[in-house]
């Protein structure tokens, strides 16, 4: 078992509200991430972190790491590979760490798993479902990191410090919107939604 997994565990599902393969695997990344970055909880932007999905993995990176969308330090790249980036602003290491875990197909867990996402499995197959799934889990905890992590050297910059942008009044419709996402033109500034229909309901 990794060195403090369940302890560290437990803060991931409170934070992603329950416990799945994909919050599991954020997790293993996550630590890996903080043993490499030598680095504690980014209570500011200490940390950086780039993802490359929007799955489960990527709260179980918030709630370990400390870097979230409303400091940030956590950047949304919209790739859908599983590959996370990490920095540490006070040394200015980098890494990126990809997720390779394979799970070991269990007799039936295709099946179990196709019902499961049609929306068609019984009671006793979504039960069924839940023990493989807590079977797994327990396999990511517990695996050596070699089976669940390939390192690789940061290949992105390191993005500069979160700055806080004026708030501008949409000439159409109305609402606050951050000035770096509106669009000026003679007739005024526009957000995204009314750029195209100045004029809004």
């Amino acid at each position: 078992m990794v060195k403090n997994s369940l302890a560290g565990y437990e803060r991931v599902v409170e934070f992603h509200g329950h416990s799945c393969i994909g919050s599991a695997l954020g997790y293993r990344v996550a630590l890996k991430a903080m043993e490499w970055l030598k680095a504690n909880r980014s209570e500011d932007e200490e940390i950086v972190c780039i993802v490359e999905n929007n799955s489960c993995a990527v709260d179980a990176i918030q709630a370990i790491t400390g870097c979230t969308f409303g400091k940030g330090n956590l950047i949304f790249r919209d790739i859908g590979k599983r590959g996370y980036t990490f920095y540490n602003r006070n040394t200015g290491a980098g890494t990126r760490i990809l997720e390779n875990f394979r799970a070991k197909e269990m007799p039936g867990q295709s099946e179990l798993r196709k019902a499961m996402f049609s929306g068609t499995a019984t009671n006793r197959q979504k039960e069924e479902y839940k023990e493989m799934s807590k079977a797994t889990i327990n396999d990511i905890l517990s695996a050596p990191d070699e089976e669940i992590i390939e390192m690789k050297p940061a290949s992105v910059t390191l993005p500069e410090r979160a700055r806080l942008h004026e708030t501008i009044v949409c000439s159409a419709c109305g609402e606050k919107v951050m000035e770096t996402r509106t669009v000026k033109t003679e007739s005024g500034v526009y957000c995204a939604d009314c750029v195209d229909r100045p004029v809004c309901n």
